[in-house]
């Protein structure tokens, strides 16, 4: 009998190989600023990376402010003899496994979120195709998140591991698939359940099923023969159910303590964080987040429960001081205005049990940036902005066009609404937010920032450790829950989490594309920042202890820690590393000193 040999569609090896060299090209980009590789210029514009006797990778690149180098990808070759153009991914961290120090167990396993990564990354670049920024700009905030390339520090950041080529096509981003929950009746005292004042588990459901959904959820109730006096409904993510809690909660689903009821409601679609789920049907209902025993991004992807009995009272707290303070008017605060947890009756109870087995069965429930905008308005995540089109050209530099604003007027407007905020929030309040691409929502008037969204308060929130009297009123339960943090680590939170790990790539995609000069673009935001602390003298002191201006900052590293300390399990997620300190573009002198290529002001070809 003959095999049919599937034939490959037109266009698929020459998609692969392109999406493989801007992986390689990313990598070395990410892996030469965290200093675990160290490529040398040989001549103006054009490097060599030698990665072992005989084995080199040539290209193309451009240096930065930030001290990191921009791969133009399609210059990418290797040299084992003889010199080829690079094409695998995997082929290139195999070549550098000892360099970067990856035993071989870490070295199969990273390749596997890499090949992960890719297979996304296809799927990706097919549905996003050659759209414009200018269209890509227009789209809705939940269809443009299926079309983003994700965390930009990450080489292997779609890496999911626990799911199988169907899960990615039911339940990530990519896919832009939107589906139902599963329900589970969980006994009323097993399950925590905490409710912002004067919300019941009525509004939830209402947040979720339509009436029709509603009544077919109550008559499964019904017909399990169990009540609501001791039970209560339960959300589950579809994947979460079948693949952890109907074997790892046998005991509990025995006992009748949970009752697997089905899938019911309105059609959810998965966000960025994949665990964050939006309603399709009505976008300013609330969203739901649900625990994924999956590794992605360098942590397991569940719900700590230690933070569910804080969470509505936190974000209210947040909500109030927001609405109270001239300085904050125009953040909206996305409160968690429920949270419910099921502890695992055998793992919960082990001191130092890796997390991933604490954290299977919860529910958050988050207002979504939909909610309560007015006609024009719209929430954009920040982390698309410095997403770019098939012609090299970020989403940001589209909406500066449309705005009709100039670059510098519209870069003063977003770090005045967003940055300027955060910044507030930390000198005023003593609460640091770790203010990453994903849990920042920029809230656009057409194309224009107009203020700013925030949420993730469940572990993306820290306290300053001192005695501020703006925390005096804080509810002692949630300044005994949340870590509170010295000064320099709260600072840390928004230099490396936000300005590095946002504004670095967006401030590189606007001089690759629009020749906007970096220095230029720090500067902006130094004068944004001047002009708040200049319009509030009264914090001068917290100033001088949250320095923005110092001349060096913490170069943080997240990819070096996965190859160093590899995917054994652990109580707690895994903390960066650090490298040596990064020259502060904020300060005029470091600003002046850091190096950028000459070919910098040159757009790079498409």
């Amino acid at each position: 009998m003959t095999v049919q040999q599937p034939i490959a569609k037109a266009g698929e090896a020459t998609r692969w190989a392109a999406i493989n060299r801007d992986a390689v090209a990313k990598a070395i980009s990410e892996l030469t600023f965290e200093e675990c590789l160290s490529p040398r210029e040989l001549s103006p514009g054009r490097w060599k990376l030698t990665l072992g006797p005989g084995l080199t990778y040539r290209f193309a690149a451009t240096r930065r402010l930030w001290g990191q180098i921009a791969v133009r990808p399609e210059t990418l070759t290797r040299d084992a003899g003889i010199e080829l153009p690079v094409d695998d991914a995997v082929a290139f961290f195999a070549d550098a496994r000892e360099t970067l120090g990856m035993p071989p167990a870490t070295f199969c396993t990273y390749a596997k979120e890499l090949y992960n990564t890719l297979m996304a990354d296809m799927r990706i670049a097919k549905a996003r195709g050659n759209r414009p920024a200018a269209e890509l700009a227009a789209l809705p905030d939940t269809e443009l998140q299926a079309l983003l390339d994700g965390h930009p520090k990450a080489p292997a950041n779609k890496g999911r591991l626990g799911w199988g080529r169907d899960d990615f096509e039911r339940y990530a981003p990519e896919s832009a698939t939107a589906f139902q929950l599963f329900w589970l009746a969980a006994a009323s005292d097993r399950c925590l359940l905490a409710l912002d004042c004067g919300l019941d588990e009525e509004a939830l459901l209402q947040a979720a099923l339509g009436d029709y959904e509603r009544a077919r959820l109550e008559a499964a109730f019904s017909a399990a023969g169990i009540s609501r006096s001791t039970h209560r409904l339960l959300p589950v993510h579809p994947w979460q159910w079948q693949a952890m809690i109907a074997s790892q909660y046998g005991s509990e689903i025995a006992a009748g303590r949970l009752v697997p009821l089905g899938q019911f409601g309105d059609a959810f679609l998965p966000l960025q964080s994949l665990r964050t789920l939006a309603n399709v049907a009505r976008p300013e209902a609330l969203h739901v987040k649900l625990p994924l025993t999956i590794l992605n991004t360098s942590a397991w992807r569940g719900v700590p429960g230690k933070y569910m009995a804080i969470g509505a009272d936190l974000s209210r707290w947040l909500a109030t001081v927001a609405a109270a303070d001239p300085v904050l008017k125009d953040v909206k605060v996305l409160q968690e205005v429920a949270g419910a947890f099921y502890p695992h009756p055998h793992y919960t109870g082990v001191e130092g049990a890796p997390y991933q087995f604490c954290e299977m069965l919860g529910a958050i429930w988050r207002e979504s940036p939909e909610k309560d905008l007015t006609a024009g308005q719209r929430p954009m995540m920040m982390g698309a902005l410095p997403q770019r089109d098939a012609h090299g050209r970020p989403i940001a530099s589209a909406l500066m066009e449309q705005s009709g604003l100039g670059p510098e007027a519209w870069l003063d407007r977003l770090f005045s609404t967003a940055f300027v905020p955060l910044y507030h929030f930390m000198c005023r309040y003593g609460v640091g937010f770790i203010a990453h691409g994903q849990n920042v929502t920029i809230i656009l008037d057409g194309a224009t920032p107009l203020g700013v969204a925030v949420k993730d308060f469940q572990g993306d929130l820290d306290l300053v450790d001192q005695p501020f009297p703006e925390l005096a009123g804080l509810d002692p339960k949630i300044l005994s829950t949340l870590k509170r943090r010295p000064p320099a680590h709260l600072l840390q939170h928004l230099q490396t989490g936000h300005i590095v790990s946002v504004l670095r790539f967006l401030s590189e995609a606007l001089a690759a594309y629009d020749r906007f000069d970096e220095r230029t673009f720090y500067a902006i935001l130094a004068a944004a920042i001047r002009r708040y602390q200049a319009q509030n003298p009264e914090l001068s002191e917290r100033f001088a202890l949250f320095d923005l201006f110092a001349p060096k900052i913490p170069r943080i590293a997240i990819n070096k820690v996965r190859f160093a300390i590899g995917y054994g399990d652990s109580d707690e997620r895994p903390l960066p590393d650090l490298g040596t300190p990064l020259d502060n573009p904020l300060n005029p002198e470091s600003a002046r000193r850091s190096p950028i290529s000459p070919a910098s002001s040159i757009r790079s070809s498409p």
